[in-house]
């Protein structure tokens, strides 16, 4: 019997659209539409929309019209026509001239934008700070008295204005990246050999950030929940001998629309038996394998079986697929969950094109974290490339939406995440001062909000304090 697949998927399938090819697409316009209408839903004009209702069957995203990258303006950042930017936080300096006691943070790296209750919103924006010059252990970074890492937050009132800027969770290390719950809060992990994962609200009071022991000691990555599934799926990134996990749970430890009780988790690693190379030439079926979770660091109990995926950055969960990119390979990766199968929708072996706006634009690089609109456009920010945030569309082609100031031998593009009201997003310069400047080692990074001429479709989880907060 053949295994299950994912509905959308399958309809394009019946109606003669390659496999492939629709795949690549989800990355445009599939993310939300009806698998009856998905044929009809890329390649007509349509108006710009709001954030909210049903999507236009005649859906064509807007970042395909947007120009090519204009000369670096005052905050040094290069966007298109129609774009601006402003500088909302700078390492060692307060956001908000009312509270100087808070500095924003070193290393900005992952981040994310949930909405409040009062219109607004909030950004969260992780500290990797290497607590050590190579940041080899939990326990080294102990010794040397550090734990600088942890994470920060920017509030917005409804108008776009910044009110507030505190810190969500503090003594741990490392920082990088993570992901929003659907229950309102923040999951993100120390990206060291031993590192643990945690768990924070993004409010301020939202109440103390708890450890989850079922996330693997690992050095942690980009986290991307699917509720429908009661699952967690986390990358690593630690020596180029990395995996891919999830975290599983039970219908009586994830009821419907709750919180799961973490401690009840069971961590998996992913493997390919066919390999990699047949998952870049099509769907190739996958297994998930109970790894050892004694607190035991992920590299001392590697299952010999399990799949090597080096270099593993972002990932997003949408509409019954996980894509995560791998920067060792610079591939994005799509898992059709029903299916149990794995395939790459984005390998520049294949041959990739350069933005189709400005034939100067070289291709994209360096894939790390990923954002997703409800429609399915993907913004990749890069590390290692050409300090750019960009857009990839269907045939591969990659449009450039911002470069940042900054030499990428230096800093790095990090943070990518969209506004509520779908017409903002933030990112940071990691490891540069303002205009691009070398910064010290731990002395650097900027956090900008981008204003788009648009709206985005996106759905973003109220923001709640933690359980034990009330």
């Amino acid at each position: 019997m053949s295994p299950a697949m994912n509905p959308i998927l399958e309809n394009a399938l019946e109606r003669g659209l390659d496999r492939r090819r629709f795949l690549q697409n989800m990355l445009f316009c599939a993310g939300s539409v009806p698998a009856a209408s998905w044929l009809t839903a890329c390649g007509t004009s349509s108006p710009a929309r709001g954030v909210s209702g049903v999507m236009d069957p005649e859906f064509r995203s807007q970042f395909a019209d947007i120009g090519p990258l204009q000369a670096a303006n005052a905050d040094g950042i290069q966007l298109p026509e129609g774009f601006s930017s402003r500088v909302v936080a700078v390492n060692r300096q307060p956001p908000i001239a009312s509270n100087p006691g808070y500095l924003w943070h070193t290393d900005p790296d992952g981040g994310a934008c949930f909405r409040t209750d009062d219109g607004g919103w909030i950004y969260v924006s992780n500290a990797e700070v290497r607590d050590a010059s190579v940041a080899l252990s939990r326990e080294a970074a102990e010794l040397l008295g550090g734990f600088r890492g942890g994470v920060g937050a920017l509030r917005f009132d409804a108008d776009g204005n910044l009110v507030d800027a505190y810190a969500i969770q503090t003594g741990t290390t490392t920082n990088c990246s993570g992901g929003a719950t659907p229950w309102g809060t923040w999951i993100n992990g120390e990206e060291i050999r031993d590192g643990f994962m945690f768990e924070c609200s993004p409010l301020r009071d939202g109440g103390e950030a708890v450890r989850l022991d079922r996330f693997g000691r690992k050095a942690h990555e980009m986290v991307a929940v699917d509720a429908d599934g009661r699952a967690i799926y986390h990358t690593e990134d630690v020596t180029g001998d990395d995996r891919f996990y999830r975290t599983i749970f039970s219908e009586a430890a994830w009821p419907n629309g709750s919180r799961p009780d973490m401690d009840q988790g069971i961590l998996q690693v992913l493997q390919v038996p066919a390999g990699l190379e047949a998952a870049r030439a099509g769907p190739t079926p996958v297994n998930w394998l109970n790894a050892v979770d004694d607190g035991t660091p992920q590299p001392e109990v590697y299952l010999e079986e399990s799949t090597i995926f080096a270099g593993n950055e972002g990932v997003y969960y949408l509409n019954g697929f996980v894509f995560f990119t791998t920067k060792s390979d610079d591939n994005i990766w799509a898992l059709d969950l029903s299916a149990g199968t794995i395939e790459s929708i984005y390998n520049p072996a294949d041959g990739v094109i350069g933005s189709p706006v400005d034939e100067s634009e070289p291709a994209l690089a360096g894939v790390d974290n990923i954002t997703m609109t409800l429609d399915g456009e993907m913004l990749v920010v890069e590390d290692g490339g050409d300090m750019r945030c960009m857009v990839l569309l269907p045939d591969r082609t990659t449009i450039p939406l911002l470069r940042l100031p900054g030499s990428p031998d230096v800093t790095e593009v990090t943070g990518v995440a969209i506004a509520p009201t779908g017409d903002r997003l933030y990112v940071s310069s990691q490891r540069a001062g303002l205009q691009g400047t070398p910064a010290a080692f731990g002395l650097g990074g900027v956090t900008y909000e981008i204003t788009l001429p648009f709206r985005v479709r996106v759905n973003l989880p109220l923001a709640q304090p933690m359980p034990s907060a009330g």
